[in-house]
């Protein structure tokens, strides 16, 4: 034979685990202001500097290692340079997304060019960008010094 609860009671238990459920679900929260400093720092290399040796350039399928050992530094104030002469400034505007303004350090009066990045990768030990020119696919592919 069944025992019949009382009415209230089936509501308070409703009511009990839909709270929980919402707290529980809701503890955690998203701020993409977080990501973006986290993903600043690992760039930088904050508190140090971090130097991003170039490993490999691959263009489609075809890998280039023409460039091996070029050596990126991006600074906190938003600038970066390079040991190949060039020079310029870096946003991170998404949690996978860096857009890059160049020139070359050598003639000051030219004009800056942008590239927009998708970041593929990004930790302490490497970074991958790419990006697409026309019909070409180019990636990046940096080791840190860290």
């Amino acid at each position: 034979m069944l025992k019949k609860s009382p009415q209230g009671f089936s509501k308070g238990v409703l009511s009990i685990l839909l709270t929980l459920t919402l707290s529980v679900s809701c503890t955690k929260g998203y701020d993409p202001g977080i990501l973006l400093n986290d993903n600043s720092t690992l760039l930088t290399g904050q508190p140090d500097i971090v130097n991003w040796s170039l490993k490999s350039i691959q263009i489609n399928a075809v890998i280039d290692t023409s460039g091996k050992g070029a050596i990126k530094i991006y600074r906190p104030d938003g600038t970066f340079t390079d040991n190949l002469g060039f020079t310029g400034y870096w946003t991170l505007y998404s949690k996978d997304s860096l857009l890059e303004s160049t020139r070359s350090s050598v003639d000051p009066s030219a004009p800056y060019f942008t590239n927009h990045f998708h970041i593929d990768r990004l930790d302490k030990g490497g970074l991958q960008l790419t990006y697409t020119d026309t019909d070409k696919k180019i990636k990046l592919i940096y080791d840190s010094n860290k």
